[in-house]
């Protein structure tokens, strides 16, 4: 691991005092989705079930990190999670930031005293709520460190969570485009653009719509291409990312056998048909909210390009 400095003018925008911006949030119009019971999920042929494996890749500098602020080079600086030698990104971080953009293209609820224990909206049957089992469930990505070069920067401190605004029938995601400035300067060690991690995810039971939500939400279909937004710094230009899926293990009826594999034109068949499934039923308001996502993330698959040239030149 090599700790080098920069300071990329690049990533401030004065322009704008907020890296983020709202979508409308909807609530379901009758207040349910019903819970898959244990049969259902493992017995029914017509449910996707296996491990989607693919990679997702840095577009801009990313951090994720537990809030761990240490002295580096006698300043401020947020880590990058680390376990026993190994740089890791929690499976539990990255669901969560996927199912904001799930709840932003689904009709889901602003509030968790609004949602019937025992009848879920579609995000909340899907990822799990009060003891149903999430039937999505991903694995943490590790990184050895022999294999990167991490690297710090000068940003800003993030906003605190005590200045959180309460908007009601909003979501709060975070820009590519508009960058916050603030006053009290913090470094943050990141992988730089470029970086790719293999992802994992294990699919228990879905239905080809709930597939076509996650589908949808990660960035997958092609005619809705977008980036997300993960870890700390998002509202600093940091933390946007690509998902691309590779393949698809499912399992057969014995365990003696290998898992079918599906990929390259199959799989994007298959996420053509799911997210088609699921956009045929889509509210007016939620289709609106995919289209302010895909052209907020206009130009960053093309853009890190450029900014990872230039990233370059101004390392010390």
């Amino acid at each position: 691991m090599s700790y080098r400095s920069s300071v990329n003018k690049s990533y401030e925008n004065k322009e704008s005092p907020k890296g983020y911006y709202y979508v409308n949030r909807v609530e379901p119009t009758n207040g349910t989705k019903e819970i898959l019971n244990h049969s259902e999920k493992y017995a029914n042929p017509n449910l996707i079930s296996g491990v989607l494996i693919g990679k997702m890749q840095a577009l801009k500098p990313l951090c994720f990190t537990q809030s761990l602020l240490a002295i580096v080079n006698s300043k401020p600086t947020y880590l990058l999670h680390r376990e026993a030698g190994k740089i890791v990104l929690s499976g539990s971080q990255l669901k969560g930031a996927i199912k904001t953009y799930m709840q932003a293209l689904s009709m889901s609820y602003d509030d968790e005293e609004r949602i019937d224990k025992n009848k879920l909206d579609l995000v909340n049957s899907i990822t799990g709520y009060m003891g149903y089992t999430s039937r999505i469930m991903f694995k943490d990505i590790i990184i050895d460190e022999k294999d990167v070069e991490t690297e710090i920067i000068v940003g800003k401190l993030q906003w605190s969570q005590a200045d959180k605004l309460t908007r009601e029938n909003k979501i709060r995601l975070y820009s590519h485009k508009k960058h916050e400035e603030l006053d009290r300067k913090v470094n943050f060690e990141v992988l730089p653009p470029g970086s790719a991690f293999t992802f994992e995810i294990l699919l228990n039971g879905l239905k080809n719509e709930e597939a076509g939500l996650l589908f949808l939400a990660m960035g997958f279909s092609p005619k809705d291409r977008f980036a997300l937004k993960i870890g700390r710094g998002k509202n600093l230009d940091m933390g946007s990312v690509k998902f691309i899926p590779e393949r698809l293990l499912t399992p057969k009826h014995s365990f003696d056998v290998s898992p079918n594999i599906i990929k390259d034109k199959d799989l994007v068949k298959l996420i053509f048909k799911s997210v088609n499934k699921y956009k045929s039923q889509m509210h007016k308001k939620n289709l609106e909210n995919l289209q302010k996502i895909i052209k907020d993330s206009e130009g960053v698959f093309q853009i890190w390009y450029r900014k990872k040239k230039l990233y370059k030149m101004l390392k010390k």
